[in-house]
């Protein structure tokens, strides 16, 4: 006897057998270096570089930061956050502006090889939501941003999120039901 659900559950039951395993081969522990995690676009420019030519890059990118370097080591970090704390309402000329007297200077940076743990307690301890990453010659490799880390365990427990039950927006004074 044909069943109406049984080609529901023969799908249901195959992909999500086949999405477990995939998941468990781009699953990290705490413990595994950064670079496992996937590699993200970064933009990165001189730190004399005019103001407006640095925002521009963050407008036609779409990036939460971009590093800044003199003579390829990194000298510091222009983030979303720096420009609204730093150039907003300033009634600056952008064009005649230096990036270098808006940037944070000498960033804390992490190296491909630290542990994601460690990258996850400097991000929290040190409330950044960017972290540049380095070399031991101190030249840019990539961005390291809590979006990054917060996406890929969001794919990687993608089921568990989805079924989480919602927030009531007000709590419950009493108990419902007997």
């Amino acid at each position: 006897m044909f069943d109406i659900f049984d080609d529901e559950l023969e799908q249901m039951f195959s992909d999500g057998k086949h999405d477990k395993q995939q998941k468990l081969n781009v699953a990290f522990s705490l413990h595994d270096p950064i670079n496992l995690l996937p590699k993200y676009k970064f933009v990165s420019m001189t730190d004399d570089s005019p103001l407006i030519d640095v925002i521009n890059k963050l407008q036609q990118y779409s990036m939460g930061c971009v590093l800044l370097e003199n003579d390829n080591k990194i000298s510091g970090i222009f983030t979303e956050r720096d420009a609204m704390k730093k150039v907003l309402g300033q009634r600056l000329d952008l064009n005649n502006e230096i990036i270098s007297k808006y940037m944070t200077p000498n960033p804390e940076c992490l190296r491909l090889e630290d542990p994601i743990a460690f990258a996850l307690n400097k991000m929290v301890s040190g409330g950044f939501r960017h972290v540049p990453l380095i070399n031991n010659k101190r030249n840019p490799l990539g961005v390291l941003s809590m979006q990054s880390i917060i996406n890929h365990l969001g794919e990687f427990f993608f089921d568990e999120i989805v079924n989480l039950p919602p927030k009531p927006i007000r709590g419950e004074t009493s108990r419902e039901g007997g």
